[in-house]
């Protein structure tokens, strides 16, 4: 009966062990006074649509005096809150360390594609709008035109994350443009030809087409013979020589 007692009083006292060293620990970073601010904006992209000055000036502005105050004293989740509101920030995560910096990891949000409608935006891989940047302007996608608030997120979003998540057209298709009968021609890197792609449906079907051409013609005729390629018909590719 021992035998199988001590196993379970073993186990039941290493779990008081832990309960109480978490509990102490716990204890003893919150009684911590904040010595310092740490701030590491992770940037896959290499982008700077924020800064780190930027990310201290906010927090000193809304805790002027934070250095010297306890771990205790400052709610984290809040902070958190404060900094997610700003557009260009994906997610932030604040924790201090045992000599009682207060440490904050930052993820910025991905630009796919620039709107230029107003004052300009960019749109990330979530759908989130961004501001521009005096700092730094993004190589992304750009879209330009007669751009409806309706039609983004019910056509053009499909029609840019179809482009920029495909590797061949995402190196090919430079600009979106939407003329005045809500109709798409996109202007391609290489070549300078207009590529007429008409209303939204059956976009992919017509990129289908489209890389039938790229792939059977331009690689015989090359890729700078035509000045148009329309591919709103049915079933046909229509073509416009340079003169």
């Amino acid at each position: 009966m021992i035998k199988k007692i001590k196993p379970i009083l073993i186990t039941l006292a290493l779990l008081a062990y832990i309960i109480f060293t978490f509990a102490f620990v716990n204890k003893k970073n919150d009684a911590m006074l904040i010595t310092g601010i740490d701030i590491n904006i992770i940037d896959s992209l290499n982008t700077h649509f924020i800064s780190d000055s930027e990310i201290k000036n906010l927090i000193l502005k809304n805790h002027p005096n934070i250095i010297g105050k306890s771990a205790a004293s400052i709610n984290k989740e809040k902070l958190e809150t404060l900094i997610n509101k700003i557009p260009s920030v994906k997610n932030t995560e604040v924790f201090n360390s045992l000599s009682g910096c207060l440490h904050l990891e930052i993820e910025q949000r991905k630009p796919i594609v620039r709107l230029l409608k107003g004052k300009g935006f960019y749109i990330d891989e979530e759908g989130k709008r961004m501001p521009l940047s005096s700092n730094y302007t993004s190589r992304v996608l750009v879209v330009s035109g007669h751009i409806k608030d309706k039609m983004i997120e019910a056509e053009l979003m499909p029609l840019v994350n179809f482009i920029t998540k495909d590797e061949f057209w995402s190196s090919q298709i430079n600009q979106i443009y939407v003329d005045s009968n809500d109709e798409y021609i996109l202007i391609p890197r290489v070549g300078g030809q207009k590529i007429e792609l008409g209303k939204i449906d059956n976009f992919e079907r017509k990129f289908s087409k489209l890389l039938a051409l790229y792939k059977e013609g331009f690689s015989t005729v090359g890729w700078n013979k035509y000045k148009k390629i329309n591919l709103k018909y049915e079933n046909q590719v229509v073509c416009t020589k340079r003169q």
